[in-house]
């Protein structure tokens, strides 16, 4: 073998090894960081079923850590962590891809804590959409005390009024704070 044929060899050679140790590394960290649940923020146009990020969204993300949000510090454990998929929550300053906490309903916040204009993350498993939705809540149904009225903004930040109510049982908390670095 030529000492140029040799030379090129172990240069591939190394080119190689330098790939499959990037290739394990890469491989390593995406298992340690967890995948966000995606939350869907606007209005469905589909008739066949979409569905969110697999991810079991009661899980604690953030390993109980603690977070602060405006200057105070809480308990994550207490939270939901999810990344907003779509811009129909831009107008309450959520943006396509960012990162919320929804409070989780626990003995010191339940549900009869909901309050109108509180963004709610509500779980859907049905033939229309399958997966997590944040919605504003308007106001309980007069017809029934166990269904919100709920709604979201188009693209012009108008309010537009979710295609149906959702049953009080299906809200998994209230989004209260954005993370930030």
């Amino acid at each position: 073998m030529e000492p140029i044929e040799a030379i090129i060899t172990i240069v591939f050679i190394v080119i190689f090894l330098i790939l499959v140790v990037y290739i394990i590394v890469s491989s390593i960290r995406a298992q340690k960081t967890p995948r966000l649940p995606k939350v869907e923020t606007g209005h469905i146009i589909w008739e066949t079923p979409v569905k969110s990020n697999p991810v079991a969204i009661d899980k604690i993300l953030s390993g109980g850590k603690k977070f602060v949000a405006r200057g105070k510090k809480y308990d994550a454990s207490g939270y939901i962590l999810v990344r907003a998929d779509g811009s129909s929550m831009k107008r309450r300053g959520i943006n396509n891809g960012d990162i919320v906490y929804a409070r989780k309903f626990d003995d010191s916040f339940g549900k009869e804590n909901i309050q109108p204009d509180d963004i709610l993350l509500i779980h859907l498993d049905d033939e229309r959409y399958k997966g997590y939705k944040i919605r504003v809540f308007k106001k309980y149904s007069p017809n029934n005390a166990d269904e919100l009225e709920t709604y979201y903004y188009d693209s012009e930040g108008e309010e537009r009024i979710s295609s149906r109510n959702h049953r009080l049982e299906l809200v998994k908390g209230v989004v209260k704070y954005k993370y930030s670095e």
